[in-house]
């Protein structure tokens, strides 16, 4: 049994998306049971978030954006399946919700705590490929969920932790490097351990999700990272191994968010809201001052953070 997942990038043309069924159909050729986890094609997310501000992104729930956010990867799953049926392999996709991955945590912000392997393995019994929306699952009142943004690597490493076997996650880049390959030629890396990947991944590095990596050492499960472009290649190994590596991680994306106080009665409120919204990203530093609190995230959640943080310090207009 194989478990791969597919980024938004390596599907956001009809090309790259039917090469990588063909791909899936020589795998099906020699191994029947396989599970493909596909993230949003190209800049869906993006345009979905955009799409939201014309319709009350401000004031909407956050459980409203998380049923906005998750079509993207309902249509990814759906379209790969139907193009896989299309060229004769036998093809079915699955939403979080249909595989019982659920979550806790916010609406935008779910941690995987449990997902029921049932239906995928009677999927996989049957000889049928299971395509999963990544990116989405459910709380515990059964209500969808999105995982973060790079969430599909979650669902990927969920999915090959309940069945004991690797994920293999395909980008654009055939591994992992010592430096961001589309700035040097760097040596890509055979293999990094868990501990080594985790702090790689907070300091900037793309390749993999953070979420994905502390699960996938939590429960020792192997990573291989991949190429959509050149699946044959070997990629990168994440596992337990020591591997000993230098590495230049760091990050051009980063936008700052301040939140400026003037009653210092409401000081540890904020600090403690920005904090649970912060740790639920994965992000721990922030500064701070007399009459503010200053930090830091990635370009991809600042949308949702700023979202969060409007909501829960109560700055938004009810109607």
């Amino acid at each position: 049994m194989r478990v791969l997942k597919f980024g938004g990038k390596s599907l956001e043309t009809e090309e790259k998306f039917k090469k990588l069924c063909e791909f899936i159909r020589n795998i099906y050729k020699k191994e029947k049971q396989l599970v493909v986890v596909v993230s949003a094609i190209g800049d869906t997310t993006n345009s979905l978030i955009n799409l939201s501000k014309g319709f009350g992104n401000n004031t909407a729930s956050n459980r409203e954006l998380a049923i906005l956010l998750s079509t993207g990867e309902t249509q990814a799953s759906a379209l790969f399946a139907m193009h896989l049926n299309s060229i004769g392999v036998p093809a079915k996709s699955y939403s979080g919700a249909d595989i019982e991955l659920k979550t806790f945590g916010g609406y935008n912000t779910g941690r995987v705590c449990y997902l029921n392997k049932s239906k995928l393995s009677e999927c996989l019994d049957q000889r049928v490929v299971a395509v999963v929306a990544g990116f989405q699952g459910i709380n515990g009142d059964g209500e969808i969920t999105t995982l973060g943004r790079g969430g599909s690597d979650t669902t990927a490493v969920a999915i090959a932790t309940v069945f004991n076997v690797q994920a293999e996650i395909y980008s654009d880049y055939d591994g992992i490097f010592a430096g961001d390959p589309r700035s040097g030629n760097y040596k890509k890396l055979k293999s990094v351990n868990y501990d080594t990947m985790v702090t790689m991944v907070r300091a900037g590095s793309k390749v993999l999700d953070l979420r994905a990596s502390v699960l996938a050492k939590k429960f020792n499960t192997p990573i291989v990272c991949k190429a959509s472009s050149e699946p044959s290649k070997d990629g990168t190994s994440v596992n337990n191994l020591e591997s000993d590596i230098t590495s230049i991680c760091s990050s051009e994306s980063l936008r700052k968010i301040t939140v400026v106080f003037s009653n210092e009665s409401n000081r540890n409120k904020i600090i403690k809201t920005v904090n649970n919204i912060l740790n639920d990203y994965n992000f721990y530093n922030f500064t701070i001052n007399k009459n503010d609190v200053e930090f830091l995230v990635d370009e991809r959640n600042y949308i949702l953070i700023l979202h969060l943080l409007s909501d829960k310090l109560n700055l938004l207009e009810k109607n």
